[in-house]
Formats: structure tokens, C-alpha cells, sequence
């Protein structure tokens, strides 16, 4: 995969490439390596270009069950990191082996810690709840005749949520709340007791 051009799964970069010398993240599309090399010398139009040397790599790692990867890097002095979110997934470990390869750094398979992804699922535990109590009151009060009328920046969506919620009704409010709270336990319970692989190279 080196000095090729692999496509993003982000919003705000599109493509990303690496070559012995540097990783060079871009927010524009480029057919070629070349191509996207001479943008992080001279940047386009419109485009946000990000290229760390290679010799600054600290580490690389991701977690099995996530889609991106991490770069560690030193910038004058300080470890900072950058997250990758690679189209094909698939490609992720050969994209990192490969580039682990240029760096020398070595392989480790470590088991993540329970605590963050626990905490992670338990928010989303509580954040369904909450829309389940809130969007059940929204339906009992628009049988009583009380209607919400969303304002603000994103009113059209917003009001979209509202008609949906007073249309399904207190019941159908319910029975999706308790489906999806029944969903995130139980992958709360399965991510604690199988908890993920951490692959980093360094």
C-alpha cells in the first residue's frame, strides 16, 4: 500500500498515502501518490493537506472492534496523535504492517481495558432512557391536544422528530425505547465480558 492512494472514511479527508519519508492526509480527492505528494509540498485550492515525517512516527495502533486506527507522532517535543478512519477496514492491519514495517516497530495484542468502553455503553444506556421518557411525554401530551413546535437552527429536522414521536404514540415511543435499551445492555454486557483486542506497533 505504500506510495498508493487510499480513500478516507471522514467527512472533512477524503484520501491519505505514505511513502519511506511521510503520511500525508488530504481534504481533496488525487488520483495518484504523486499527486497527493506535491500537495503537501503545495497545497490546492480550497484544500487542507497534513504531512507527518515519517522519522517523527511513534506508534501505531487501533482496537479490533473500531474502525480507525491512531498515529502517534512527536511534534517538537510532544507525543500528539491523529485518528485515521480507512475506507476498506479490511486493509487496516496489512496498511499498518506495512508502514510498521518502514518504522522497525514491532507488534503487540493487548486486551483493552473494560472501563472506557463500559462507561462508553452505560451513557448510552441512560441517553436512551431519557429520549424514551422525554419522547413518551411529547406523545401523551399531543393526545391531550398539546402540540410541540420545534425552533431554532435546526427546526426542520427537529420538528420531523416531533411529528414522528406524536405519530407512533405513547406505546410505540415505549416499546422502540425498551427495544433499544434491551439492545444496549446487552452490548454492554458482551463488550465486558469479551473485551476487544488492542493491536499497536511500536
Amino acid at each position: 500500500m505504500k506510495n498508493q492512494i487510499i480513500p478516507l472514511e471522514e467527512k472533512n479527508r477524503k484520501v491519505f498515502g505514505f511513502s519511506d519519508d511521510k503520511i500525508i492526509l488530504s481534504s481533496k480527492r488525487h488520483d495518484t501518490f504523486e499527486s497527493l505528494e506535491k500537495s503537501s509540498i503545495k497545497s490546492g485550492l480550497m484544500e487542507t493537506v497534513k504531512s507527518i515525517p515519517m522519522a517523527d512516527v511513534k506508534g501505531l495502533e487501533y482496537n479490533e472492534k473500531e474502525s480507525g486506527f491512531t498515529i502517534k507522532y512527536d511534534k517538537k517535543g510532544k507525543i500528539k496523535s491523529e485518528d485515521v478512519s480507512i475506507e476498506v477496514v479490511g486493509h487496516r492491519d496489512f496498511i499498518l504492517t506495512e508502514m510498521a514495517s518502514i518504522k522497525g516497530f514491532e507488534k503487540n495484542i493487548e486486551e483493552e481495558s473494560k472501563t472506557s468502553p463500559l462507561l462508553l455503553n452505560l451513557l448510552g444506556v441512560v441517553l436512551i432512557s431519557v429520549f424514551t421518557y422525554v419522547g413518551r411525554g411529547m406523545a401523551v401530551d399531543a393526545q391531550h391536544g398539546e402540540h410541540y413546535v420545534a425552533t431554532g437552527r435546526r427546526s426542520g429536522i427537529a420538528q420531523l422528530l416531533v411529528n414522528a414521536i406524536e405519530g407512533i404514540g405513547p406505546l410505540g415511543v415505549t416499546l422502540i425505547g425498551v427495544a433499544a435499551l434491551a439492545y444496549m445492555i446487552y452490548r454492554t454486557y458482551d463488550r465486558y465480558s469479551n473485551p476487544a483486542k488492542e493491536i499497536k506497533f511500536s
